[in-house]
């Protein structure tokens, strides 16, 4: 494996192009990052959808009624 030569050791312009190269690779690494939590947030979010999902059904209640609870007590906190 070849070691890097010490920055000190180098010329201004090889310490830029080390410098810019170190950047490039940390703005790539951070948008992989990214990329990773929006994955994530949305297996959250998937996994809260059947949750809820399940939760609807062991109720015995209709989409309808749960809808029209759910309108109700959201206009209860308006008022």
């Amino acid at each position: 494996m070849a070691r890097r030569k010490k920055l000190e050791n180098t010329s201004l312009e090889e310490q830029l192009e080390y410098v810019e190269q170190e950047i490039r690779t940390k703005e790539s690494d951070l948008k992989e990052l990214r990329h990773k939590a929006k994955e994530i947030q949305k297996e959250i979010e998937e996994k809260q959808k059947d949750e809820l999902f399940k939760a609807l059904i062991a109720s015995g209640k209709t989409i309808d009624e749960v809808m029209r609870f759910i309108k109700a007590t959201g206009e209860d906190k308006i008022e």
